[in-house]
């Protein structure tokens, strides 16, 4: 049975380090990329936020693995204005051909089909797409914005690491206000025990849309 991976024992897992586009992995380890987001904010129509936490996504040629924590007010604590926060922890594993999604707060483990994706052996490549770049971590990224109706606006820098278009930043914007924030603080490359990505066979996966 394999544990899930709590972003405070990251390091644990990690069993060395390289920024060369390249890594020398042992046979139990696969490449990856890591990326930490330290800010991460959602908020409701007033200015309490409705969610807060901080992200790690990792990137290898066969899963890409997030995980979110943080703490975020319950429905009913929303619907009645109050502020206790209660923690919560989403973690989502996306393999070859399935997202599998689990949820502390309500005990929620969900899994999606999705169409087969090829595996990708290159670390790190801009989308193939024209457009405004920018740089963020040293890493560039593709800048571009989305408009809704007129009253919500989104923009995203997106990268892709091992054949995952993954956005390094984040960010919209309705009513003059940030209702999605959260951008990546720290991009490394690193070798992972392949065995730590694997989804966990303890949960009661259920198939859903």
């Amino acid at each position: 049975m394999t544990a899930l991976l709590p972003i405070a024992l990251l390091s644990a897992l990690v069993c060395h380090a390289s920024e060369s586009a390249s890594l020398s992995c042992d046979a139990d380890e696969t490449p990856a990329y890591v990326i930490v987001y330290e800010h991460y904010v959602t908020r409701m129509i007033d200015e309490q936020p409705d969610k807060q936490g901080r992200q790690v996504v990792i990137a290898t040629p066969e899963t890409r693995y997030y995980e979110e924590t943080g703490e975020r007010l319950t429905r009913a604590a929303s619907q009645h204005g109050d502020t206790d926060y209660t923690p919560y922890r989403k973690v989502r594993w996306e393999t070859q051909d399935a997202v599998y999604t689990y949820l502390s707060t309500d005990n929620i483990a969900r899994v999606r089909r999705q169409p087969l994706r090829e595996i990708s052996l290159t670390p790190y490549a801009m989308p193939s797409v024209s457009g405004a770049t920018k740089t963020l971590m040293g890493y560039a990224c593709h800048w571009h914005e989305e408009a809704l109706a007129g009253v919500q606006k989104t923009q995203r820098c997106e990268a892709v690491f091992f054949g995952w278009l993954t956005p390094l930043y984040t960010r919209t914007i309705a009513a003059g206000r940030d209702v999605v924030f959260s951008e990546a603080t720290d991009i490394s490359q690193r070798c992972i025990n392949k065995a730590s990505l694997y989804v966990p066979q303890d949960k009661a996966w259920r198939f859903s849309e």
